[in-house]
């Protein structure tokens, strides 16, 4: 009796004790989740993407330094230098994967704040490291490199840029010939802003030779103008791509809407089959998607790359729909079939994208770097499945 009498309010306490427990481990919990904690949270991961933008721009600034400073291609810049641009080369890339997971997790706010803080702490310790790098720079440059030889320099990297571009009118006018305007407004485009960034080039050139007295100006314009030619290379290698793209799709079309056809006619008998294997109005959507295809036949020969995308979306689509209804062995055929066509659209798409001059926001960034990383991705994948999955997933990243 005395050992009940004992053990009954032991019982009470302990009961007593972990009722707390579990009160205090609930409010923690909430607090975790309050939506103060989740706005906390949501400004970290801001200030880690500020904080990649701002490495980006110094990584990118930093890699024009080495080129206007002919430290690239002679290779006589000090190790300790060419050390340090490639590795804030590869702590920028590795930051736009960080970020983006950063992005994508799903984890409680305080842990989200937490990676994002320590996250920001990394990006702004190779932004420090960034800084470091372009005083050395600067000295090796005065030391090693007169205001004439960067002149010259400059001027050789331009003429580069030319020849292996080529003169872009012919292109253009190859497009513009055969296609509508549709096809090549992205060319037309590129083949323009070419052509402007060189001749900005030809006028920092023609600016660092009537200063060439002074250092400072000589490396100012030097700097602008390996800038412009950068940009002229993007832009007239963006051309070429276009080019080699419409051909290509006017090449592929007729082959393409044929095969889409009769895979949206057999996608479309699987459905009324098995509508309950399907998404719903499955049969009644690829109808329409039947009709699109027939829509956009009567004029594939103008409208190639229209022609090809409304391919790919149509197959895109047809997958979404049908998915597991069809087997295994059919569902590979497709991606073989639809891998192609995608590839091409996904190159469009990234190329326009990178032709774009305006400084580009965060989120266009990461879409940039992802449509970068899914294509590489789509290129090297063994499985057509897998590699279907990937360049759609650049396409729509880089749209």
């Amino acid at each position: 009796m005395t050992e009940i009498g004992w053990a009954l309010p032991a019982a009470i306490a302990l009961t007593g004790v972990l009722a707390i427990a579990a009160i205090i481990v609930l409010i923690v919990r909430v607090r975790r989740r309050t939506p103060q904690a989740q706005a906390t949270a949501a400004r970290a991961v801001d200030e880690a993407e500020a904080a990649l933008l701002r490495l980006d721009d110094a990584a990118n600034d930093l890699d024009l330094a080495f080129d206007a400073a002919d430290a690239l291609p002679t290779g006589d810049a000090p190790a300790d230098l060419r050390r340090a641009r490639a590795s804030a080369l590869r702590a920028r890339d590795r930051a736009f994967v960080d970020v983006a997971s950063l992005r994508a997790a799903t984890v409680v706010p305080t842990k989200r704040r937490a990676d994002a803080e320590r996250l920001r702490a990394v990006l702004e310790a190779h932004l420090g490291r960034i800084e470091a790098t372009r005083e050395p720079l600067e000295a090796w440059s005065r030391r090693h490199r007169g205001p004439a030889e960067l002149i010259d320099a400059a001027r050789r990297r331009r003429d580069e840029t030319v020849e292996t571009a080529g003169d872009p009118g012919p292109l253009v006018r190859a497009l513009s010939d055969r296609f509508d305007d549709e096809d090549w407004r992205d060319a037309a485009f590129s083949a323009r802003a070419g052509i402007d960034a060189l001749a900005e080039a030809d006028a920092e050139i023609a600016l660092a030779t009537a200063h060439l007295a002074d250092t400072d100006a000589v490396a100012f314009h030097v700097r602008r103008c390996v800038d412009a030619t950068r940009r002229a290379g993007r832009h007239l290698h963006a051309l070429e791509d276009a080019h080699r793209i419409a051909l290509q799709a006017a090449d592929n079309v007729a082959a393409e809407l044929s095969a889409a056809r009769t895979e949206l006619r057999a996608a479309t008998e699987v459905a009324t089959a098995r509508p309950e294997a399907c998404a719903p109005d499955a049969a009644a959507r690829l109808r329409e998607a039947a009709h699109d295809l027939e829509a956009v036949s009567t004029r594939a020969d103008r409208h190639p790359r229209a022609s090809v995308e409304t391919v790919a979306r149509a197959r895109e689509m047809r997958d979404e729909l049908v998915g597991e209804a069809v087997s295994a062995r059919t569902r590979l055929e497709l991606a073989r079939a639809a891998l192609p066509g995608t590839l091409a659209c996904a190159r469009a798409a990234l190329a326009t994208a990178e032709a774009r001059t305006e400084p580009l926001p965060i989120d266009a960034r990461l879409r940039l770097d992802a449509a970068r990383r899914e294509l590489a991705a789509a290129r090297t994948a063994i499985d057509p499945a897998q590699a279907l999955a990937n360049a759609r997933a650049a396409w729509h990243a880089a749209t």
